[in-house]
């Protein structure tokens, strides 16, 4: 039978309207995938609320030390700061404090910052009730203070930089301000030295604060490469500890037991 004009021009549309979809169809399958609007972020981002220190503010540059006190790698660390003559600041672990008191004495008697860590390092500390939040900070401070009655804790860090406003209002409350960082080596890896040494080197800038840790963990690498990087970071900078008297921190201690949570006395334990 033959088609008319109109029949033909109808089909030629049709086919050639299927031949151009497939190739866009093929087309978009070979393009790299670029995420919508829609998608989550990554869930690595962390975004850093109002109030979290992450510079020293000044040219100086500020070492801090996470998770000790630990009786291997605390010395280590400590015997290689003082044969620089270089003050630090020291983020504790409540129950290392408890656990180590000699070794937070041993941490204020060369002249170093503490900074309160959480109890059993919480990494979602944040989302707990704020009667848990002021708990577990009332509870490492009261550790670390029954090691050192007169060392001032300034200083809050939340582990793993998972912060969130409470964290943050709870701390100021306390007298203590938020602690982030700008150089991390992501040594809590336990990566090799030269790996350590190779970012605090060329991330280290003017007022940055460089995160490292002795404790939770074998800390041996970040010893070596303490020892290593700390000449050149003193040919370029000067290194102290965060001060005391940080701009908008209050007295560190502790309150009266009429405002430990839930009406507990002090020294009663918190989550976390």
């Amino acid at each position: 039978m033959r088609r008319s004009p109109a029949l033909r021009a109808a089909v030629l549309t049709l086919v050639l309207a299927v031949l151009v979809g497939g190739v866009y169809l093929i087309s978009r399958s070979l393009l790299p995938h670029a995420p919508s609007s829609a998608e989550p972020p990554s869930a690595t981002e962390s975004p850093v609320p109002a109030g979290v220190q992450l510079t020293t503010g000044t040219a100086q540059v500020a070492l801090t030390f996470n998770d000790g006190p630990d009786p291997t790698w605390t010395p280590l660390v400590l015997k290689t700061l003082r044969q620089q003559h270089v003050k630090a600041t020291f983020c504790l672990l409540g129950k290392n404090a408890a656990a180590y008191p000699a070794l937070v004495r041993a941490i204020v008697a060369d002249g170093h910052t503490l900074c309160n860590h959480t109890w059993n390092e919480d990494l979602d500390l944040g989302n707990r009730p704020r009667l848990d939040i002021e708990g577990n900070l009332l509870r490492t401070s009261q550790a670390i203070h029954a090691a050192a009655p007169q060392a001032p804790i300034r200083y809050f860090r939340q582990p793993g930089g998972n912060w969130t406003p409470q964290l943050v209002d709870v701390a100021e409350d306390l007298g203590m301000t938020g602690l982030h960082w700008a150089v991390d080596p992501r040594d809590w890896e336990e990566p090799a030295a030269a790996a350590i040494i190779a970012t605090v080197t060329a991330d280290t800038r003017a007022g940055s604060i460089v995160l490292l840790h002795d404790g939770g963990g074998d800390r041996q690498n970040t010893a070596t490469a303490l020892a290593t990087f700390l000449p050149d970071l003193l040919s370029r900078f000067q290194l102290e500890a965060l001060p005391v008297d940080a701009p908008g921190t209050g007295q560190s201690s502790l309150p009266s037991p009429a405002r430990q949570p839930g009406g507990q006395p002090q020294g009663a334990a918190a989550t976390g």
